[in-house]
């Protein structure tokens, strides 16, 4: 699957789970999670191409947000099982 279509994927799976998925220009700032209001946010930079975007939507998804592996549709799985 293409990374952008593959970074279309783990965009829905997380607003599936009630995470926003915001891309901003960042202007150097980190991509990552932000709970704000009691909502969970991960925010990715415009200017990373998508397969960066995807790579670190699997990090906040994964690491910060604390979803599991396993929990992931199967073509997620295989694109974020390393992190």
């Amino acid at each position: 699957m293409h990374a952008a279509a593959l970074l279309q994927t783990g965009i829905d799976f997380a607003n599936e789970q009630g995470i926003e998925v915001r891309l901003e220009l960042l202007d150097g700032s980190e991509s990552g999670l932000c709970v704000y209001g009691g909502k969970k946010c991960i925010f990715l930079d415009l200017a990373q191409n998508s397969l960066e975007q995807l790579y670190e939507l699997g990090v906040a998804i994964i690491r910060d947000a604390g979803i599991g592996v396993v929990d992931l549709p199967s073509e997620l799985q295989s694109a974020w099982g390393r992190l």
